[in-house]
């Protein structure tokens, strides 16, 4: 028996949980599924595209 126990790993880095307004998460929700990703992968991108922006602003 190898000792391991749990899911096999994905490439990414855990779950976390966060606080959202229910209404912006449900946007959100609505333009993953819109856009064939998975909240996740729209999140990710929303996060990076934010993080580029300001980048440039500065």
């Amino acid at each position: 028996m190898s000792g391991k126990i749990g899911r096999p790993r994905t490439g990414r880095t855990p779950n976390f949980s966060i606080r959202i307004d229910p209404d912006a998460l449900k946007q959100a929700r609505h333009a993953a599924v819109n856009q064939e990703k998975t909240l996740g992968q729209w999140l990710e991108e929303a996060i990076t595209e934010k993080i580029q922006r300001e980048q440039k602003e500065k």
